[in-house]
C-alpha cells in the first residue's frame, strides 16, 4: 500500500467516525470523502480515488466524471443543493446526529448520485447497441481463435451490457427515484433519459421532493 492509499484509507475511517457510523465498511467513508473532494474542487476523482470508484461504485464515478467534463457550474450547484436538502431533513427530523452533519448528508445523497450515474451508463450502452435495421454480421472466426485475425461478431456480442458493471457487495446503493434538474439534464446529457417511476427505496427519511435515502442506523439496505 502506498502512502497516498494509506492516507485515503485513514480519511475514510475518520469520516465514518465523524458521521457516527464506524461500524460501516470503510468504503462508505471513502465514497463520502471522494464526493466531498469533488464538490470542493469541482473536478473528477483522480489516482487511487478513481481506481476505488472503478472497482466499488462505477455509477458514482460516471456521475462525477460527466459532471466535471461538462463544466456546468449550475449542475455543481444542484449537487450542493441536494446535499443541503438532506442536511435540512436530517436536522429537522432529529435523525442521524453526529459531529459532521454535512458529511452525513453526503452519505445519504450517494444513492441519488449513483442513480444518475447509472442513467449515464445506460445511455452509453444504448448508443453502442446496433440499430434494429442493421443486418447481422457473421464471421467464420470462432471465439477460440487467437492470433491477429479478425475478432468476429462474437467479440462484440456483449458490448451493450459490458458498460453496466456488477454492483459491488461492499458499497451497494439502494434504488431511489430521482428527477434530474434542468441543469443536470444539460450537464449529464440526460434529456431523453428517465428513471423508472416504480423504483423507490422503502427505507430512510423522505425528502421534500419524495426522494428517499438509506437508514442512518444500519447502513444501506
Amino acid at each position: 500500500m502506498t502512502v497516498g492509499e494509506e492516507i485515503f484509507l485513514q480519511n475514510a475511517r475518520a469520516i465514518l467516525r465523524d458521521i457516527g457510523m464506524p461500524h460501516l465498511d470503510w468504503a462508505h467513508g471513502a465514497a463520502v470523502n471522494i464526493v466531498r473532494r469533488s464538490m470542493n474542487v469541482r473536478d473528477r476523482p483522480t489516482h487511487h480515488q478513481q481506481a476505488f470508484l472503478e472497482a466499488e461504485a462505477p455509477a458514482l464515478l460516471a456521475y462525477l466524471e460527466t459532471l466535471a467534463e461538462s463544466g456546468e457550474i449550475a449542475a455543481w450547484r444542484t449537487l450542493d443543493a441536494r446535499v443541503r436538502l438532506h442536511a435540512e431533513v436530517l436536522r429537522e427530523s432529529g435523525m442521524h446526529p453526529c459531529a459532521r452533519p454535512r458529511l452525513a448528508a453526503i452519505w445519504h445523497v450517494l444513492p441519488e448520485l449513483a442513480a444518475l450515474g447509472q442513467l449515464i451508463i445506460d445511455r452509453v450502452a444504448e448508443k453502442d447497441e446496433p440499430t434494429p435495421d442493421a443486418a447481422p454480421v457473421f464471421s467464420d472466426v470462432t471465439a477460440e481463435t487467437g492470433g491477429d485475425g479478425e475478432k468476429g461478431s462474437s467479440g462484440k456480442a456483449g458490448s451493450a451490457t459490458s458498460h453496466r458493471p456488477p454492483r459491488s457487495p461492499r458499497l451497494a446503493f439502494p434504488p431511489v427515484t430521482v428527477t434530474p434538474t434542468p441543469a443536470e439534464e444539460k450537464a449529464l446529457d440526460l434529456k431523453d433519459q428517465k428513471l423508472d417511476d416504480d423504483i423507490s427505496s422503502p427505507d430512510g427519511p423522505e425528502t421534500q421532493n419524495g426522494v428517499t435515502g438509506p437508514r442512518p442506523d444500519g447502513g444501506f439496505k
